[in-house]
């Protein structure tokens, strides 16, 4: 007799919970429906907006470069062609310093060296390459 006592005892309580379970289920219900009609009744005032939680676009994926070497840029001495050796020793050996440390290959060399001509150098080049 007694278990059944318990018994009944028992399952009025889980009565009880699942009447506050209910309550609140129908709680948030009600919550959802409203903030949903006050979206709504937001997006409908301003005409052709989009709606809260309607639309999202995720930000763009930026990709990292593959390692490609970079050519730096490099200011080559000027070179004028006048008739001193000792200025165009000196040209000439800054060129190829400057090859050197930027590994400049064999078929480069010729046509950045003739970008730094100025004056008569350019003009004797120009009749050269004719």
């Amino acid at each position: 007799m007694e278990n059944k006592k318990e018994r009944d005892a028992h399952i009025a309580i889980l009565e009880e919970e699942l009447k506050i379970v209910r309550r609140k289920e129908e709680y948030i219900i009600k919550l959802k429906k409203s903030s949903h009609a006050s979206s709504s009744r937001l997006s409908d005032s301003h005409e052709g907006s989009i709606r809260v939680n309607e639309y999202y676009q995720p930000p763009p994926i930026r990709t990292r470069r593959k390692n490609q070497p970079q050519e730096t840029r490099v200011d080559l001495p000027y070179f004028y062609g006048k008739e001193n050796v000792e200025t165009y020793l000196d040209w000439e050996m800054k060129l190829k310093q400057l090859f050197d440390s930027y590994h400049v290959s064999e078929e480069r060399k010729v046509p950045l060296a003739t970008l730094s001509f100025q004056a008569n150098a350019i003009y004797w080049w120009i009749a050269l390459e004719r």
